[in-house]
């Protein structure tokens, strides 16, 4: 399983997305490996269309989602806290999303930077790979 991002979803979801990443996710939903937490939905739900509403929820009705916890914002708040002390500021979203995939051990399928950042830093409880 892997936890799809949203600069994935993004791709997926675009008429004229990257193929070879829209080739990656479709694999993962017909595999019935495509994560997806609530701060990626949030994400896709305030940039998405109108008219594009409800392929992006059939699209997540065929994936596996892992809710963000009361926890996980505790977490999120030390792990923001220890990259900011070592000079790294990302956006908070992509914290969210990294603390569930360090919950649930899954790597992150994604096309951000952000996270490859933290991952150097924090090590390899936050696995990677970039699309």
């Amino acid at each position: 399983m892997r936890l799809v991002d949203t600069s994935l979803w993004v791709e997926f979801l675009r008429k004229k997305g990257d193929p070879r990443v829209k080739q990656i996710v479709a694999r993962l939903v017909e595999a019935d490996l495509a994560v997806y937490t609530c701060p990626v939905r949030f994400e896709l739900l305030s940039g998405v269309r109108p008219e594009e509403e409800s392929d992006l929820e059939q699209a997540l009705a065929f994936s596996r989602h892992v809710p963000f916890e009361f926890d996980d914002w505790r977490e999120a708040a030390l792990l923001e806290r220890q990259l900011r002390g070592r000079g790294l500021t990302v956006p908070r979203n992509d914290l969210f999303v990294a603390i569930v995939a360090i919950r649930t051990h899954l790597p992150i399928a994604c096309r951000d930077a952000h996270f490859d950042a933290m991952s150097a830093i924090i090590g390899r409880t936050l696995e990677v790979e970039q699309c």
